[in-house]
């Protein structure tokens, strides 16, 4: 028996499938690989600026090099100048001192060698081929106190007085014994470096008061 009121089902499409109606779903990009290549950019971005800033670095530490070469060069010859300049200065002021003398150590030392019977009247000096040599005239009051002034003068207290000469003795019509006396000092006793080192008072005060104190370059007689 034929049932009119079945329900038949079919499975079997009527229309066929249309193959562009399809969608077809995209597998999405690898995270990983996008921040691998990420990465890489900014590597590269950061590795050229590390060279052109190493370059940098370069140009500017010359640039320092020179420019401290050029100030260290500056300061060497205004140092170099400034100690030659210090050395001519006291080059001359050694020269200036080694030429100049000064008397008062000599008429000083002349004082405290002459005898009581020794007069002196007359002095002169000459200064020629770096010898200073004295003249001197004078009155004593016999033979024997000139022979005493000799040994006085050869002493050890008047070694700086070189080449002691007594000479022209003769009597006055006072019976004292006239003389010339000639002798050559030692430099070192008239040096105005070596005075002015030692700081001789004294020899100031000596040549303020005319040495008449140490020596009497007047014709009273000896006593």
């Amino acid at each position: 028996m034929n049932n009119n009121n079945s329900f038949q089902t079919s499975f079997i499409p009527k229309k066929p499938i249309n193959s562009s109606s399809v969608s077809v779903v995209k597998q999405p990009t690898d995270f990983f690989t996008i921040l691998a290549v990420i990465i890489l950019i900014v590597a590269g971005v950061v590795s050229g600026g590390l060279y052109f800033y190493k370059g940098y670095l370069k140009t500017q530490i010359t640039e320092l090099s020179v420019s401290i070469q050029k100030s260290h060069d500056s300061f060497e010859k205004d140092t170099i100048d400034e100690l030659s300049l210090f050395d001519k200065r006291s080059n001359a002021v050694k020269k200036i001192l080694g030429s100049h003398i000064v008397l008062s150590p000599m008429f000083k030392l002349l004082g405290s060698l002459t005898i009581p019977s020794i007069q002196y009247t007359k002095f002169d000096q000459k200064n020629t081929s770096n010898v200073f040599s004295v003249t001197v005239s004078g009155i004593a009051s016999d033979y024997k106190s000139i022979a005493l002034q000799a040994d006085v003068f050869n002493s050890a207290k008047g070694r700086f007085f070189k080449n002691v000469i007594f000479s022209n003795l003769t009597k006055n019509k006072d019976n004292f014994v006239q003389f010339d006396l000639t002798f050559d000092v030692d430099p070192s006793l008239l040096s105005y470096e070596k005075d002015i080192l030692l700081g001789d008072q004294s020899s100031s005060n000596a040549t303020q008061s005319g040495t008449s104190q140490n020596i009497n370059l007047n014709t009273n007689q000896p006593q």
